[in-house]
């Protein structure tokens, strides 16, 4: 009897502790005069992060609709047992991203990658951390400068005629209906072999066999994705993160583009070719800068990210949507048709100008915000004002949430928010919403995304020649839902379209 007597005081111990370990500072915010919801044990402020049942887009719109009219600028939160800061006010969201970046440089996947294991991934700007990022940044953008994208569009429109011919053969093969995020994904890995390596990936041709190459960027980005759900799952036991390990990016697919890189550099230099793309950009900065290989590697990848990834869904959700209305379509078609040169093709200038096309991929990105939170890091002692008359200390290493997707759906600013209307951003409103803080397509501030103006080029290309040679309809009524695992916000399920060729 005693020793039952002291296993179950012994286990009473054990249980009292882990709930102090997980409870105790869950009186953090109201210490400190913040107001925010009452957290949960283990679930915390953001239950999606444990439970997995929905996207945590989800949860944190939830709290900023609850808390965006209290008159709080930020409430308090608690990732599992951490707590964090979450913006409820726009021009505090500007604060953070532009007008206060010196306190706020660092983003959050920076907490993401082991610095001294790995090498590929810490030479992503995303993910380096303030001693490292502006230099990083500024050897990857200057490839992808404004003159430099330009040079790149002839490389662009080429695989666009690769992407209409591979439509039409499987059309002819399979029938019309075609499945919209792997046509899209095929392209834009054309677009980055093609542009980063000078390589041709080979995706855009009717080919039953296994593309490595594609199958290399998708294990790279799935595998990602459950580290990434790893570093939040491990909020509760932050040690485990040290005694598990592992590298954000596989092993397998490090090795795999460090030997393309490598052999991609080998056939450039022995043919002398001085083609305008990022190989080419690299090899003189190596000359001019003396950058590493595993550099090389890192920049080249953060191109693919970007380029990859993230633009083949936007592409493919705007295709999406509209095929899902005609009338957005047809007036999207009139634009494309009516500034076509005497030869049916667009200079790279009228291409990026469309004013319709441009606000269609805006109401894309603002329905399916594919980063849907921006988090950054205090790296300096600040203070924030949470309310007229009540500044917050914020200390070094304290994570701050900026809920883009909950801004981008706010019915407030953009009634009916689930609906797809381009006209949302008829008179250039998309500069008005992003200075008011309510619009950040593509981030804001000095991290805004580097990719940018080369997934603007090639989803603007990508779906100007489609909508030029195919009518779009939507197959079937579902409308299909947001995927609620996935790091970045996309459409869950099959998007399956019917493209009807255009007699010209």
């Amino acid at each position: 009897m005693a020793a039952c007597i002291f296993v179950l005081f012994l286990l009473s111990v054990i249980v009292g502790l882990i709930y102090l370990y997980l409870s105790w500072n869950f009186n953090f915010w109201k210490k400190r005069g913040v107001k925010g919801p009452k957290p949960k044990l283990i679930f915390g402020s953001i239950p999606s992060i444990v439970k997995r049942n929905r996207n945590l887009a989800f949860d944190m719109r939830d709290l900023y609709e609850k808390y965006k009219k209290s008159g709080e600028r930020f409430i308090g939160i608690f990732m599992t047992r951490n707590p964090q800061i979450l913006v409820v006010n726009p021009d505090l969201a500007r604060e953070i991203l532009v007008t206060n970046f010196k306190c706020f440089r660092d983003n959050e996947p920076a907490l993401w990658v082991n610095n001294n294991v790995e090498e590929v991934a810490p030479r992503n700007p995303f993910m380096s951390g303030s001693a490292k990022w502006k230099g990083i940044r500024s050897e990857v953008i200057g490839g992808l400068s404004p003159s430099r994208v330009k040079l790149a569009h002839p490389i662009v429109m080429e695989i666009c005629k690769k992407l209409i011919n591979f439509v039409r053969a499987s059309s002819e093969k399979s029938g019309k209906v075609i499945e919209l995020k792997n046509l899209c994904h095929r392209y834009t890995t054309e677009v980055v072999a093609d542009f980063v390596w000078g390589l041709n990936a080979d995706t855009l041709k009717i080919d039953d066999s296994p593309n490595h190459m594609y199958n290399m960027f998708k294990q790279m980005l799935e595998k990602s994705f459950l580290k990434i759900s790893f570093y939040y799952l491990t909020g509760l036991a932050p040690l485990l993160r040290t005694i598990i390990g592992g590298s954000f990016y596989p092993e397998e697919t490090d090795k795999f583009f460090t030997k393309i890189q490598k052999d991609a550099v080998e056939l450039r230099l022995q043919s002398k070719n001085d083609r305008p793309d990022f190989l080419n950009y690299l090899i003189q900065l190596q000359e001019k800068k003396n950058i590493s290989h595993m550099d090389m590697v890192g920049h080249s990848l953060t191109v693919l990210l970007d380029a990859f990834e993230t633009t083949g869904s936007v592409m493919a959700h705007t295709l999406y949507y509209l095929a899902s209305n005609q009338t957005a379509q047809n007036k999207l078609r009139a634009e494309i048709m009516g500034s076509l040169d005497e030869n049916g093709g667009l200079s790279y200038e009228n291409l990026i100008e469309l004013p319709y096309l441009d606000q269609c991929l805006h109401e894309t990105i603002r329905i399916v915000t594919l980063i849907s939170v921006t988090s950054r890091i205090c790296s300096e002692e600040t203070y924030l004002e949470v309310r007229e008359d009540h500044k917050v200390k914020i200390e070094p290493g304290m994570i701050v949430h900026v809920p883009t997707y909950s801004f981008h759906n706010d019915p407030d600013v953009f009634p009916n928010p689930e609906e797809y209307i381009p006209e949302r951003f008829d008179n250039g409103r998309a500069k008005e919403l992003n200075q008011k803080g309510y619009f950040f397509p593509f981030g804001d501030g000095p991290r805004i995304c580097v990719g940018m103006r080369l997934g603007q080029l090639e989803s603007k290309a990508g779906i100007v020649e489609i909508l030029k040679n195919f009518h779009l309809t939507k197959i079937g009524d579902l409308v299909p839902h947001i995927d609620p695992s996935s790091f970045i916000l996309g459409l869950a399920g099959d998007l399956l379209v019917e493209f009807e060729p255009i007699q010209h």
